[in-house]
């Protein structure tokens, strides 16, 4: 049995506490937490993978598709962050999602890579569960119900998995093995 690398279990446990710690803290309009969890998961990823300057083009993905994505729901009033009222900039606990989500597709996430409509389909239905458990749980509301922000949540995700998963193919190792 071929054990699996320490940089992949540190992002998988790594990413499920930065969610957790992201919207919990979000609830309670905190950001800290969860920039506290990605800087352990990026540490522990950049420790245990020596190629781990791929992951340097990744938080750039991050990074240009939260600026480009957020505001397609926030500016049109489909969703309200906890205790944040900017229409076109998301808040802080919503970036280190975004930035520890983009490196995942080097690790937990790799094996979307090369499969866009798999990934389309990932991205849709974990796009709907995760807005909706992060409204459920105090972290955001939906103002205009939540069908609007299902909806829009699904399309964005379709489309912003699939990129990532291209993106982690251009700025990541040759060599095919998934987790």
């Amino acid at each position: 049995m071929k054990r699996l690398p320490a940089s992949l279990i540190i992002n998988f446990v790594g990413f499920q506490l930065l969610w957790a710690s992201a919207v919990f803290g979000g609830a309670r309009d905190m950001s800290w937490p969860s920039w506290a969890v990605l800087g352990v998961m990026l540490a522990g990823q950049w420790w245990f993978d020596p190629r781990w300057v791929k992951n340097t083009p990744m938080l750039l993905w991050g990074l240009v598709l939260c600026l480009l994505l957020e505001p397609i729901w926030l500016s049109n009033g489909f969703l309200v962050y906890t205790g944040w009222d900017h229409p076109w900039l998301a808040p802080g606990w919503i970036w280190a999602l975004w930035l520890g989500f983009a490196v995942s597709f080097h690790y937990s996430l790799r094996w979307l890579c090369g499969r866009p409509w798999l990934g389309a389909a990932f991205g849709a239905v974990g796009g709907i569960f995760s807005v909706t458990m992060g409204i459920r749980l105090g972290a955001a509301s939906a103002p205009l119900d939540w069908l609007p922000i299902a909806v829009t949540y699904g399309v964005v995700w379709a489309v912003a998995v699939p990129l990532l998963a291209y993106g982690a193919q251009l700025t990541g190792e040759r060599e095919h093995h998934h987790a």
